[in-house]
């Protein structure tokens, strides 16, 4: 629980919850968005000390068609600053980009079959590595909020 509401966390990395390098810019992970939800955090826990000198950045891209980078965002679910120097074992997390910091109030959904794309965009330079995650509310399905859906 988290506020009093129902969350879910999806953990990103390779085979076998391997961490994710920051050492260049390229997609680090893909996330695909089981069921229609408010995305609250991002996050990104630092396994391999980061010491480039350079800070990276890592930016959460919404997807809206799977395996497609047409319609792409560009940080719209959030965008990360870590440090030159963070250390292994640190979280570094943001709030989305889905909820106005002035009011509180959610300005939008991840619907299910959206993908979130982890991209580092300012890399080390170096090295360090870690696997980012996804905090998110279940927005449950009803007719009111998601016509596809679909009787089964």
């Amino acid at each position: 629980m988290f506020g009093g509401k129902q969350i879910v966390a999806l953990i990103g990395g390779g085979a076998a919850g391997a961490a994710q390098s920051l050492g260049s810019t390229a997609d680090i992970h893909i996330f695909t968005i089981p069921f229609r939800c408010r995305p609250l955090r991002i996050g990104f826990t630092i396994t391999q000390l980061v010491s480039g000198g350079v800070i990276p950045v890592v930016k959460f891209d919404k997807r809206p068609t799977a395996g497609s980078d047409t319609n792409r965002g560009d940080g719209d679910v959030g965008t990360l600053t870590l440090s030159a120097t963070a250390a292994a074992g640190k979280a570094y997390y943001e709030d989305t980009d889905y909820k106005d910091d002035g009011t509180g109030s959610w300005v939008g959904t991840l619907n299910e079959g959206d993908q979130v794309v982890v991209q580092v965009t300012t890399a080390s330079g170096a090295n360090g590595t870690g696997i980012p995650w996804l905090l998110m509310e279940p927005d449950l399905e009803r007719p009111a909020n998601n016509s596809a859906m679909v009787a089964g």
